[in-house]
């Protein structure tokens, strides 16, 4: 009888000790300090132009593949990617000052896009090196009313900034696209938050932070409404192009967040090591079969049949709220940011000019071009 009592207290101890993973303690400042590394400021422009576009981007592979919003690293106006992409890295520690805070800028490569879906996939050209990654989460696994947090590089509140929500409704085929399936979150996002990770409490993403709402049908002002691409959309996309990714067990992310900060400084980071007792993970492990299919290919325009989209109509505007940004606000001017990425260029230039000078010295005078 004893040993019958103890078995069973012994098993409920157990289930209670393993807990759900949704059910974990919701710790912000915990999630930043071991994710913020592993997301990088993005910059798109063309030599000469004033026109720039910038957003967030999530590290995904240990080699340096990045992931973002298309519209992100694409020139609305020339209808094509830009020429140019830069990353920018976290430094050790954020001052407020954009040059110092900016100084770990590499090039970029576009690698695939799909403006339907609005996903980007980039690789960090240099430096070479193995780079902590950002893990997936089967978005299944999160629901309405699930605590989210979002960091990217909004202007009022500054460079990797950390803002917090919750997941508020399910959308299928959102815009009507087949296959594009988002969350929408009342996480506080602006302008630079774009392609920015979604996280859960353990870390993963689920998202990707794409559409801000700002006017429904009727004209009136929408705050605090925002749209994310669900993960699962992401991994069947890179997927179906050749990129082979799955999904994190969250045990296993569990265990890395727990680990103890150590600022990356310069990236590349160190690999996390697996927890006590687990063989060492591979890259993007697949946990979980990806069975979903993403319909829409990259670059080619989808003029998918209409039909009514599910739940599309936008939310009815409720009051102002002040954004819920955890990190030490530290402004900043995006025209200083592009500023800083024109005076690159310029260099750049001269560079080119004093080669073209020194081969060609003697047939012609370069300026006069």
């Amino acid at each position: 009888m004893n040993t019958m009592r103890i078995w069973i207290a012994l098993t409920l101890a157990i289930v209670l000790l393993a807990g759900p993973a949704s059910a974990r303690e919701f710790n912000p400042k915990r999630v930043y300090q071991t994710v913020s590394p592993r997301v990088v400021l993005i910059t798109g422009f063309e030599p000469g132009q004033k026109f720039q576009g910038m957003g967030t981007g999530s590290i995904i592979r240990e080699d340096g593949l990045v992931l973002t919003n298309a519209h992100v690293v694409v020139n609305a106006s020339a209808g094509r990617p830009y020429s140019e992409l830069r990353v920018f890295l976290k430094p050790q520690r954020l001052t407020g000052n954009l040059k110092k805070d900016t100084q770990h800028r590499f090039k970029a490569r576009l690698l695939i896009h799909n403006r339907d879906l609005d996903l980007a996939l980039l690789q960090i050209e240099s430096p070479s090196g193995s780079y902590s990654p950002v893990g997936f989460l089967n978005a299944n696994q999160i629901g309405i009313g699930d605590r989210v947090l979002a960091i990217g590089h909004p202007e009022s509140g500054g460079l990797w900034t950390l803002t917090t929500g919750t997941i508020s409704s399910h959308m299928q085929d959102f815009q009507n696209i087949p296959g594009k399936n988002v969350f929408q979150t009342e996480t506080s996002l602006n302008r630079g938050n774009s392609g920015g990770p979604l996280l859960d409490a353990n870390g993963l993403m689920v998202g990707i932070n794409s559409n801000i709402a700002r006017k429904s049908k009727d004209g009136l002002a929408i705050t605090d409404i925002n749209f994310s691409i669900k993960s699962n959309v992401a991994v069947a996309w890179l997927n179906e192009n050749g990129y082979h990714f799955g999904f994190t067990a969250p045990q296993m992310a569990k265990a890395e967040v727990e680990e103890p900060y150590q600022p990356s400084g310069i990236v590349p980071t160190p690999k996390p090591k697996a927890p006590k007792g687990m063989a060492e993970p591979e890259s993007n492990a697949i946990t979980n079969p990806v069975k979903e299919t993403v319909r829409p290919k990259p670059e080619v325009e989808m003029k998918p049949k209409p039909k009514p989209p599910v739940q599309e109509t936008a939310p009815e505007p409720g009051p102002q709220k002040e954004a819920e940004i955890l990190t030490e606000k530290r402004p900043y001017k995006m025209d200083d940011l592009f500023a800083a990425t024109e005076e690159e260029m310029e260099e750049m230039m001269d560079d080119i000019k004093k080669k073209l000078k020194g081969r060609n010295k003697g047939r012609f005078n370069f300026d006069d071009f």
